[in-house]
């Protein structure tokens, strides 16, 4: 079930310090926010990053409203990073440039076997580590007799 997601200004601006609201404004401003999508409650997006490519980020809204964030940035001074605010700025103003999607649940579940074990070996290639997390996942399940 899907809640309206309804954002005012004031209410991102508090977010934040002051310095890093501006700098998440910024950050919208030079369109560093791409890849955006909205799942349900939930809003996620890549932000152009300086210590690294990009940042993912993502905003989830309860159904009481309450807002809960997550950014891959190391920033840990208080209140959301500037990659956050970014995504929420977006959002407020231009909530047309997120692309729908259903619950990535959802769409995993529609596909075949052979495509998710695909999806699995593209990922692998190219994340480090991954095969590692993998293996040790599946030898971690209960097995199903």
């Amino acid at each position: 079930m899907s809640v309206e997601i309804s954002l005012e200004l004031h209410q991102i601006e508090e977010r934040a310090l002051d310095h890093i609201f501006y700098r998440g404004v910024s950050l919208y401003e030079s369109d560093a926010i791409f890849l955006p999508v909205r799942r349900g409650n939930q809003l996620s997006a890549m932000c152009v990053g300086k210590s690294a490519a990009a940042y993912r980020v993502t905003a989830s809204f309860d159904e009481t409203g309450s807002l809960t964030t997550h950014c891959t940035c190391p920033y840990d001074w208080g209140g959301d990073c500037k990659h956050i605010i970014a995504l929420l700025i977006t959002y407020l103003l231009q909530p047309e440039v997120f692309r729908t999607g259903a619950a990535l649940r959802e769409e995993l579940m529609s596909l075949d076997k052979q495509d998710l074990v695909d999806i699995v070996e593209q990922m692998i290639a190219r994340y480090t580590g991954l095969e590692d997390i993998v293996e040790s996942m599946i030898n971690d399940a209960p097995n199903e007799s």
